[in-house]
């Protein structure tokens, strides 16, 4: 029987309404006719969400709106995700978490994850799964909890492709993007890649601050350009049922300029002091690549038992060149500041995974060793002897688990310990100082889950996860671009330990629904500390492990189909977050009440034409122990056709057509300062995406059951 994918389930609908208006001449055949279209109608009905016990799958194949979506902008529908007024993605509110690709951690999403979710198009995704209390077989990192973003689907000898191209103005982005899985008997390919452009028109931005006897006023106008691609591939060779070869390949790049212009008015006891004009001029270049091999054994004798051996290896490098020219009206002098910072992370990881099944309970164990060195040779001009230097990260670390899944009395369980040693040695070359930390962390995690009448479903979870610090918190170059500022990263910052509790409910029929409530709290978390020199008059931001968080959160999701051609969905959350720690010579609280809310609505007109309104409201944010975000509405509205027997799509959108700009707030206070940033950005933008697939395919694409993925380092 031939059945249709779910672009396709309004022409489904319509074609059943012609068959029935021909019943009367053609009975026989139209009985027929009926019977097959109405199998198709319910499978193309499939549940948007299933509940598992450790989180949830959301079927973006079975959401009509990921026809004209980016990967990002359906994102912030899914349940427990939301999206800053920045573009970063928040899991229950927090920026540290893991996204996986088909099951692997990718360099391109570790360091460049907003540009390349908005040059995918949601339409080539087949699911996403939201991991909210992972399992001890993943590594201990991601606060938050883990995205697999899944590509691939089920296919067989033959092959499948699509390609897709958006652009968006009146910020000028370009992107495009392509999808391919191929499957020839034992080999199977699969493979995706794509680019950006950005041409990003100049934007006001304001910075005040203001202290005792001191008030500084900053004007500043800024512009930019970059682009950017990735490249991705993974290849399966099955030699026979039981050996199964992995191997997979991937680069990204990115190129970004910008030029700054700067305004600045510092006044002591209402006087102008000085008067000065800096232009800045920067130049980012970034580059990765990774390899990974996983080769997977089965046993003739139990077929549940697998052992998995794996390799990988990744590295990305990240220059960044500046310029700066100064000047001070009043006094009429000149500085030039030229600033030159490379980064450099790599690491080796080993791997071995076994499972097996033992009577009615999944067992699961493994070792694991990640031997990563990060780099950072920066220095000034003229040359500072604090801000020029080599500096050396060298991080070894050795794991082993155990997880188990079984049931009992109707209840599903899954449970393990993970134990994660890690040594840590660091130097500067200049000095020859050197600071070693060794430290051990064992870490539990259970997740017990119920189901009932297949519709009804609750779980509940513990675990506690780290978060170490990666090479931009961790590295000490000095960024003075701006003379009444300075930004700094602190190696001797320390690993963060997080709790969280969790339970969850669960209804999936018509009505797709889902309700999370959570406690989390972490101690001595690295968190941006800034503070004002009286002296110098410049305030200094930098990491520390001096605060403390707790976040209680309700997170929801509902789903409704009113009709066939309306749908309706809610994605929200409300959390209260207490945020304390020492900063600026004092004691700082930081705690607020928040609350997000996505709202969606689709329309499937006749002929294959979809329309899709959005409402989203952000409140107030907390983003670090001194600062918080202002509150901000938005809007869209999509239209989009399938032709072709839904091969090509066009889609076009509006974003927030009665708005021209929106005014990003940031404010900072401490004990002897409080300042505001404020940036007035283009908010209005309307676009267009074509995606078009092609080709057909029979059987899966295999891959080894466990992989490597190093979700161990924050962003």
């Amino acid at each position: 029987m031939k059945t249709l994918h779910l672009p396709g389930i309004l022409f489904s609908i319509l074609f059943i309404n012609k068959i029935q208006a021909q019943e009367s001449k053609k009975d026989s055949i139209g009985k027929q006719q009926e019977t097959s279209i109405k199998e198709v109608v319910i499978q193309g009905k499939k549940n948007i969400i299933k509940h598992k016990i450790d989180g949830l799958v959301y079927n973006v194949q079975a959401d009509p709106e990921s026809q004209s979506k980016s990967l990002m902008e359906l994102m912030k529908k899914l349940p427990y995700l939301s999206v800053d007024s920045n573009e970063n993605i928040l899991f229950k509110g927090n920026t540290n978490f893991k996204i996986l690709m088909n099951g692997k951690e990718t360099q391109l999403l570790n360091s460049n994850a907003k540009e390349v979710l908005k040059s995918m198009s949601a339409n080539t995704i087949q699911n996403i799964e939201i991991i909210t209390n992972p399992s001890s077989k993943y590594d201990a990192e991601g606060v938050s909890g883990i995205i697999n973003i899944i590509t691939t689907k089920k296919i067989s000898d033959g092959y499948n492709a699509s390609v897709n191209f958006g652009m968006r103005f009146p910020k000028q982005e370009q992107n495009l993007g392509f999808s391919l899985n191929l499957q020839q008997k034992k080999l199977g390919i699969s493979a995706y890649g794509g680019g950006f452009f950005r041409n990003n028109p100049e934007i006001d931005y304001q910075n005040r601050q203001n202290t005792i006897s001191t008030a500084l006023q900053q004007n500043g106008r800024v512009s930019s350009k970059g682009n950017g691609g990735y490249f991705n591939v993974n290849a399966s060779y099955e030699t026979d049922s039981l050996h199964l070869l992995n191997v997979q390949l991937g680069s990204n790049l990115s190129r970004n300029t910008s030029e700054n212009n700067l305004d600045s008015y510092f006044y002591q006891q209402d006087i102008l002091n000085e008067s000065n004009h800096s232009n800045n001029d920067s130049k980012s270049k970034g580059s990765g690549f990774e390899t990974s091999a996983n080769y997977q054994i089965g046993f003739k004798h139990d077929k549940s038992q697998l052992l998995t051996l794996s390799y990988k290896f990744n590295t990305y490098d990240d220059k960044i060149t500046g310029i700066s020219d100064i000047q001070n009206y009043i006094n009429n002098l000149s500085n030039r500041i030229d600033q030159y910072n490379a980064n450099r992370s790599s690491e080796h990881s080993f791997q071995i995974d076994f499972v097996k099944k033992i009577k009615k309970i999944d067992f699961e164990t493994g070792l694991k060793a990640i031997l990563r060195k990060n780099n950072s040779d920066y220095m000034s001009v003229p040359e500072n002897v604090n801000n020029s230097d080599e500096f050396t990260n060298r991080q070894n670390i050795f794991g082993a688990y155990i997880s188990a899944k079984f049931s009992l009395l109707n209840w599903n369980f899954q449970t393990g310990v993970r134990a994660e040693g890690t040594g840590t040695h660091v130097n500067f070359i200049s000095t020859d100082a050197k600071v070693d930390q060794n430290y051990f962390n064992f870490i539990p995690n259970i997740s017990i889950g119920k189901t009932w009448k297949d519709k009804h479903s609750v779980s509940f979870g513990f675990s506690q996860r780290i978060k170490r610090p990666g090479i931009i918190r961790l590295n000490p170059f000095v960024n003075k671009s701006n003379p009444y500022f300075e930004t700094s990263g602190n190696p001797y910052l320390k690993p963060v330990v997080n709790n969280d509790f969790m339970t969850s409910y669960s209804y999936n029929k018509k009505i797709n629904l889902n309700v999370g409530l959570s406690y989390s709290f972490s101690n001595k978390i690295d968190l941006k500390v800034s503070t004002y020199d009286p002296v110098a008059n410049v305030t200094k931001t930098t990491y520390e492990n001096s605060s403390k968080a707790s976040r209680v959160g309700l997170d929801y999701y509902l789903n409704y189909p009113v009709t066939k051609k309306l749908n309706l969905s809610i994605n929200g959350n409300s959390a209260v977050f207490f945020i304390k720690g020492k900063a600026d010579n004092g004691l700082i609280e930081n705690n607020m009440f928040t609350y997000y809310l996505y709202l969606s609505a689709g329309y499937q007109f006749e002929n294959s034409w979809t329309v899709h309104s959005n409402l989203e409201i952000n409140s107030k944010m907390p983003a670090g122990l001194q600062n918080t975000t202002n509150a901000f509405t938005g809007s869209s509205f999509s239209v989009s056709k399938s032709v072709l027997k839904n091969q090509l799509s066009f889609s076009a959108y509006i974003n927030n057509p009665f708005n021209t700009y929106r005014k990003a707030v940031t404010e900072t206070f401490g004990e002897t300062f409080e300042q505001n940033n404020s940036v007035r950005d283009y908010y209005r933008s309307v676009g267009i995406n074509i995606i078009y697939k092609f080709g057909k395919l029979k059987d899966e694409i295999k891959t080894t059951q466990r992989k490597i993925n190093n979700n161990d380092l924050a962003n």
